[in-house]
């Protein structure tokens, strides 16, 4: 198991012990032990009788932190690696590369979730993992918000919040390569607030993102938009094009043409995925 003392975020360390490793937010670190996370066989008796939650491929369980709760969620890998390999890694250490993406993305003014730990635990081929962030409460991911009919003044809300979250994020040098509407919590009424989740497999680019990257991301949301039916409506190109001119990146009409033309091809290059998946 490689150092995973090195390029840590500032106000984190690590420790390691029994073929283990953690690797922790230091001002958490008593609310931590108490909860467990440093002691295998603790950690395997909480997640046994933890409730479980909704939280990606490898499943979650919520225990009680501090004043609210903690989600601690299973790696698994995806596609066909996830079929073979199933929660085992070879390379890298996944939980803590998405613990440093998470709390760069923060330090960027990303709205996200605070993330507290990631356990990477040897197994004989490989490794397996699991990473601890702080819940987001009260919370519903977009595409439950938008499939239940949202008032349009809100919705106009939470289009402008949403564009000022991804702004940051293109700021921040953050590609995240599965930003969909199930991957953005909502939470509150009237004026909602906005969380990004999930930075698995997301990269901190230092050298800057650039255009290609960025319209991906805006690519890939588009196309999860409509895949799930929640484009042309309740999201309608009135709103997509509000979304963009907030970015910034299409400052003119004949700019966004061009860029929902964009979008309309990369629907198209991926048609087939669709008839394969529906």
């Amino acid at each position: 198991m490689k150092n995973l003392s090195d390029n840590l975020p500032d106000g984190f360390e690590a420790t390691t012990a029994e073929g283990r490793a953690v690797v922790f937010r230091s001002s958490a670190r008593d609310e931590l032990d108490e909860l467990g996370v440093f002691d295998r066989d603790r950690m395997r008796a909480l997640t046994r009788e933890a409730e479980t939650v909704a939280g990606g491929r490898g499943g979650a369980v919520a225990v009680p932190f501090e004043n609210g709760r903690a989600i601690i969620r299973h790696c698994q890998r995806g596609g066909i690696l996830g079929r073979l390999a199933g929660d085992r890694y070879l390379l890298g250490a996944r939980p803590v590369e998405e613990l440093c993406v998470t709390e760069a993305a923060r330090a960027g003014g990303v709205p996200a979730p605070e993330p507290l730990a990631a356990i990477v635990r040897r197994r004989t081929f490989g490794y397996s993992g699991d990473l601890v962030v702080r819940e987001i409460s009260r919370a519903t991911s977009l595409d439950d918000w938008l499939a239940a009919e949202a008032d349009p003044d809100e919705l106009a809300v939470v289009i402008g919040r949403l564009a000022d979250a991804f702004s940051r994020l293109v700021n921040a040098n953050i590609y995240h390569p599965d930003l969909h509407p199930g991957n953005v919590l909502v939470r509150g009424d009237g004026e909602p607030d906005l969380y990004l989740i999930d930075f698995d497999r997301a990269e901190h680019v230092k050298a800057g993102l650039g255009e290609s990257r960025r319209n991906r991301m805006l690519y890939r949301f588009n196309r999860a938009l409509v895949k799930r039916g929640l484009a042309p409506r309740p999201v309608t190109l009135r709103h997509r094009a509000r979304f963009v001119r907030a970015l910034g990146i299409a400052d003119d009409a004949g700019a966004r043409r061009r860029l929902f033309a964009d979008c309309a091809a990369h629907l198209r290059r991926h048609a087939w995925h669709y008839r394969r998946n529906s």
